[in-house]
């Protein structure tokens, strides 16, 4: 059983969202531990499943680039059954099951509208989908994730 995260947890959660390319020994100075512990409170969070990697974000799609938000509704109200076929596309870049009138929310980037429609119409064709909603972004203001 995974234990609860406390505030130095949390700390160390919300400086790697701002930069998780910084160092051990910096994280540990802006936290207040030693470098010793701030890697093992690191190795335990990844031991734990709480951080799952360390990756890039961008502000805005790269140029030449579109994104859009598919809004899935779902013949089940059940999302874990497309979660397999979606991570096969890569334009998907984030699926969230959400509450509400609507059962997932698909955010894709690609490099055409072209190739865009292309996953949304792969996408509309899926058994389990019974409607998708398109919302094109057209300016990210900023990303905090």
């Amino acid at each position: 059983m995974a234990r609860k995260l406390d505030q130095t947890d949390q700390q160390i959660l919300t400086l790697l969202a701002e930069n998780a390319r910084q160092s051990v020994k910096e994280l540990a100075r802006r936290i207040g531990l030693s470098r010793s512990a701030a890697q093992e409170r690191l190795a335990r969070l990844e031991r734990d499943g709480v951080l799952a990697g360390y990756t890039i974000r961008r502000n805005d799609p790269a140029e030449g680039r579109v994104a859009a938000y598919f809004i899935i509704k779902t013949r089940q109200a059940v999302c874990d059954d497309l979660a397999p076929y979606l991570r096969k596309i890569p334009e998907v870049v984030v699926f969230d099951s959400v509450a509400g009138e609507t059962d997932g929310l698909v955010e894709v980037v690609a490099d055409s509208m072209t190739r865009l429609q292309e996953v949304r119409s792969a996408i509309a064709a899926l058994d389990d989908v019974e409607a998708i909603e398109t919302s094109v972004i057209l300016k990210r203001h900023f990303n905090r994730r």
